[in-house]
Formats: structure tokens, sequence, C-alpha cells
């Protein structure tokens, strides 16, 4: 066997090596399930909202990270804003929020208001719509899917 033969195989050893230690160390961590959203713990989320933003009354997205990415909407973007679930009115005032993490309420309109749907955002238990109330300042955010109808509300 020629000698370079033997030292282009000793070369194979120690390459796998590495090879093996740099896939060691990209590989992600195994997740913690009580943690969301860039590491911070699913507690801290809630604890960071705003005061304004409220309870709802249907499950939230556990875990951002697993949520989706949002896609335009089609051709038909009319949508009316609905603060009725299960037959009671919980916002008479719906609300928009910064994102669907719901940090912070960006913009509100009264339930039954036509908005045009921009962006649609499907999550692993609740989807997002990104709205725009038009009007002379229009107004924008994001409204859980509960929360819209594509036929008018009264």
């Amino acid at each position: 066997m020629s000698r370079f033969l033997i030292e282009k195989r000793l070369l194979v050893i120690p390459a796998l090596i590495v090879a093996a230690v740099v896939a060691f160390l990209v590989m992600p961590a195994e997740e913690d399930p009580s943690t969301t959203g860039a590491g911070q713990p699913a507690g801290e989320l809630v604890s960071s909202r705003d005061p304004h933003v409220p309870d709802l009354p249907f499950d939230d997205n556990p875990d951002p990270n697993r949520c989706g990415i949002p896609v335009q909407w089609g051709e038909d973007d009319r949508a009316w804003l609905n603060g009725e679930f299960e037959g009671e009115l919980i916002q008479p005032t719906v609300l928009l929020y910064d994102s669907h993490l719901r940090q912070s309420v960006v913009a509100s309109a009264p339930h039954g208001a036509e908005v045009q749907v921009v962006l649609f955002q499907e999550n692993p238990v609740l989807d997002y719509y990104f709205v725009k109330i038009p009007g002379w300042q229009p107004q924008e955010g994001w409204v859980p899917a509960p929360l819209l109808s594509f036929k008018p509300v009264w």
C-alpha cells in the first residue's frame, strides 16, 4: 500500500471525530416544555403583558415557538370584528394586539366594525389575523380568529 493512501486513511479518523463533535455542539438542546418564546418561561410572557391585555375565554397558543409564519391574505379581504364568543358579548370594543403574543393592545374598534384582512397566521391552537380598520387614521393589529367574522355581525 502506498504511503499516500496510508496517510489519507489516517486523516479520516480525526476528521470523523471532529465532525461528531461539531454535530453534537450544533444540535439543539432538548426543549423544556415550560419554556416559550426566545427562552422565556410561559409565565414570564404573561407577566410581561401590558395590564390592559385581558384574559380570553378560549385557549391561547402555549408555545409561540411553534406558531406559524404569517402569510398574505387572499383577495376577499372584507371581515367584521366579532366581540361575541359562545353567544356572549365578551368584547363590545374588540381589541387588536401587537402580535399573536398579545403583549399590548395597539388598536380597537366596536363589535361589528368592518375591517380589511391583510395577513393570516395559522397556529397550533389559536389562529390570528392581521387586520386594518379603515378610516381617516387607519388602525391595524392582530385579532384572534374567534373574534373575527367573514359575515357581517350586528
